[in-house]
């Protein structure tokens, strides 16, 4: 999703269960509670630090510190993961946490930087080009988190308003996140794939899907380790028509489901979408494999399809090879299947059109130009087949077409085979202005070949 810089707020994880309703987030930065004591590997409980100006809320220590000690073995059952270290809990009160997500966002997502993204994702239509960028993701996690895990302090943090029955799902999420990170170092994964858009989503959704899959089962299971095995069980129907205007026990979201697709699905995406690809792996798999190491998904693609990752179908990367003369690179990312997704199905009016078109994807690369008041949109993407590329030539002309409905832009769509690979380049480009062939120069890397 266009959130998915590691700079950025991909860094701040919107967590949003849907079978046990519960927000959660996972960052980096949190504050450290002063008497964090640790023993043994056991979850500590610990007041939060105060932050100037605003009080720190009081904790249910001896609840809390009953609760977390109850439920990390069959957390770590369910997650397949033992503790290796000890954590500590601490409770957060509304004023901490806004103030924590304000400084979170800004220090992570420039003013430079989210004009860039809104300006990109304006040129595809995909959402307003006079949205607050940094307001609406402010306003999306001040709605959603209740509880984050940060990676640095190896610490839990828990919103005060989270009532005694709703603790045990919001921690069991973050308790996955913690063990997460004594296996991989989150930080690292997230720091690793800070420029690659669709990879960074992809990991994301391994990340959060564990998480997701692995509280669910401890939810159905009662709290004990081994007490339900959902891989069984087919979970899709679940998460078939989700009303996001009530979308968690903490209150309705209105902010989730008013925000533009590509927001709002580039979010849930990494719950839901990875929760079903963890479903499917291990499913696959009785050995429950950590998603992560060599099993790391590379793209949407993978999570979307297991059945090409388990087969070793990885993307193609496009790379652009010349800087443009006379024009400025805005912003450079990839799309992805998702997103590529979502630009469709926001333009056709068609989840199974914009599914089936952007089904065939195995690589993408863009890069938005700007001389002067011009802005130009150069966008290379790579096919399974010539089918598949064919279907989404189709598909994305007609989504220009309904794009610019006045006429005002006509882009120049082309196909081409480049080191016996289907190839579909877009060129978004104010009337009567002319690129450089040296906008449109790209290399594919990946596999045995290498085109140009």
């Amino acid at each position: 999703m266009f959130l998915a810089n590691g700079r950025t707020v991909r860094r701040i994880v919107l967590g949003i269960s849907a079978i046990s309703s519960a927000a959660c987030a996972s960052a980096d930065g949190a504050e450290q509670a002063e008497d964090g004591t640790r023993n043994g590997g056991a979850l500590n409980v610990s007041m939060p630090v105060e932050s100037e100006g605003v009080e720190a809320a009081p904790l249910a220590d001896t609840a809390l510190a009953r609760l977390v000690a109850e439920i990390q073995p069959g957390v770590e059952h369910s997650a397949g993961i033992t503790a290796e270290a000890p954590l500590n809990v601490a409770a957060t009160d509304e004023a901490r946490l806004r103030a924590y997500l304000e400084s979170q966002i800004i220090e992570q997502l420039s003013a430079e930087e989210a004009d860039a993204i809104t300006a990109t994702y304006a040129r595809l239509g995909m959402i307003p080009d006079t949205l607050d960028l940094r307001g609406l993701f402010i306003a999306l996690l001040e709605e959603q988190v209740v509880g984050y895990y940060d990676p640095r302090t190896d610490t839990l943090f828990v919103h005060e308003r989270v009532s005694a029955d709703q603790l045990a799902p919001v921690l069991a999420h973050e308790l996955v996140h913690a063990l997460q990170d004594q296996q991989v170092a989150l930080d690292e994964v997230t720091q690793r794939l800070s420029d690659r858009n669709d990879a960074s989503t992809a990991a994301q959704a391994a990340i959060e899907g564990h998480a997701t899959f692995a509280m669910m089962e401890y939810m159905f299971g009662g709290g004990a380790p081994g007490g339900a095995d959902l891989t069984g069980i087919d979970l899709e129907p679940l998460f078939a028509n989700i009303d996001l205007s009530q979308f968690g026990d903490f209150g309705p979201a209105e902010v989730l489901a008013a925000a533009p697709p590509v927001v709002r699905e580039g979010l849930i995406f990494p719950y839901i979408g990875g929760l079903l690809f963890v479903h499917r792996l291990w499913r696959d798999d009785p050995e429950r494999p950590l998603p992560f190491g060599d099993r790391l998904p590379e793209s949407t693609e993978q999570v979307l399809h297991i059945e090409r990752w388990l087969a070793g179908d990885r993307p193609t990367v496009v790379e652009f090879l010349e800087d443009v003369e006379g024009w400025e690179v805005v912003y450079a990312k990839d799309l992805g299947e998702l997103e590529t997704r979502i630009f469709l199905e926001g333009h056709l009016g068609s989840t199974a059109t914009a599914a089936a078109a952007a089904g065939g994807w195995d690589g993408d690369a863009y890069r938005l130009l700007r001389r002067g008041q011009d802005e130009a949109f150069v966008w290379v993407s790579v096919w399974d087949s010539d089918a598949d590329a064919d279907e989404f030539e189709a598909a994305v002309a007609e989504a220009y077409a309904r794009r610019y409905i006045e006429g005002d832009r006509e882009p120049d769509i082309a196909r081409a085979t480049i080191a016996e690979r289907a190839v579909v380049r877009v060129l978004d480009v104010p009337p009567g202005v002319t690129l450089p062939s040296s906008a449109t120069a790209f290399g594919l890397r990946g596999g045995d070949d290498v085109g140009r």
